[in-house]
């Protein structure tokens, strides 16, 4: 059975099963070398994958943030389905796992906490927080977070933000449409509510701060009353400096030190 007829049996399966539950399938364009099937809910995010160089098909799931899914992908379940030897049987059996690998305990035990997961950060979302909900409309962050992650500890909030989000934004506002528009504006309202103390002060000295006055304009006008005062104070601080983060030395063991002059 030719991989894309399989990918849609296994996907439609799926998307029953999960629309039981109350998930809707969204529109997403197939990433490269990849067919893909999303279907979310209000907590949590699934998707049906095919690799195709790699003939795999996956199950994956992730927590879903107020802009979508949080894109860190779990994978679930993987199987090989290489096309020039699979049946339809085989996808209906593939099919068959990946239905109850969204429809178990496990699958319930995991949607519960996810949303207790969300309840507790409400209000204390840190600023590597607050740079992962820039993924989705800025993709290369995905690796320049990462190699933050791996190079300082802790993680420097207004320095990553000024160095790689706040370049992107001018250019992404100056192509958006009004609705894009409204939504990218929605990330900032939320992230402000949600966010601890310096994650608020990321979003207006180094973030907001670092838009032309027309761009400004245009995107604080669906700013709501909490972002809009702050956004309006935090302008009078354009063109003073944000402290950068320190970061921690590392320490190196005794035992490191004598293994070197060896």
């Amino acid at each position: 059975m030719e991989y894309t007829k399989a990918f849609e049996l296994i996907a439609d399966k799926v998307g029953e099963e999960l629309t039981k539950q109350g998930y809707t399938r969204q529109k997403v364009a197939s990433e490269e070398g990849k067919l893909v099937a999303l279907f979310t809910s209000q907590n949590v995010a699934y998707s049906v994958v095919y690799v195709i160089d790699k003939q795999q098909m996956l199950l994956r799931s992730c927590a879903m943030t107020d802009e979508g899914p949080d894109n860190e992908w779990k994978t679930l379940s993987t199987w090989l389905y290489d096309d020039y030897v699979a049946s339809q049987k085989d996808a209906e059996s593939i099919a068959n796992d990946f239905v109850d690998g969204v429809s178990n305990t496990s699958a319930i035990k995991r949607a519960k906490q996810v949303k207790q997961k969300k309840k507790k950060e409400d209000g204390t979302a840190d600023p590597k927080f607050l740079a992962k909900r820039f993924v989705t409309y800025f993709p290369e962050l995905k690796d320049e977070i990462k190699n933050e992650e791996d190079c300082y500890y802790p993680f420097r909030g207004a320095t990553f933000a000024k160095e790689h989000i706040a370049p992107k934004l001018s250019d992404y506002i100056r192509r958006a449409n009004k609705k894009e528009t409204e939504k990218f504006a929605g990330v900032f309202n939320v992230q402000y509510g949600n966010g601890d103390v310096d994650t608020r002060s990321i979003i207006t000295i180094v973030l907001l701060n670092s838009l032309s006055q027309e761009d400004f304009d245009k995107l604080s006008e669906y700013f709501d009353e909490d972002l809009s005062k702050a956004a309006a104070a935090g302008r009078k601080y354009i063109g003073r400096e944000v402290k950068p983060e320190k970061p921690k030395k590392k320490t190196v063991s005794k035992f490191s030190t004598l293994k070197d002059q060896q």
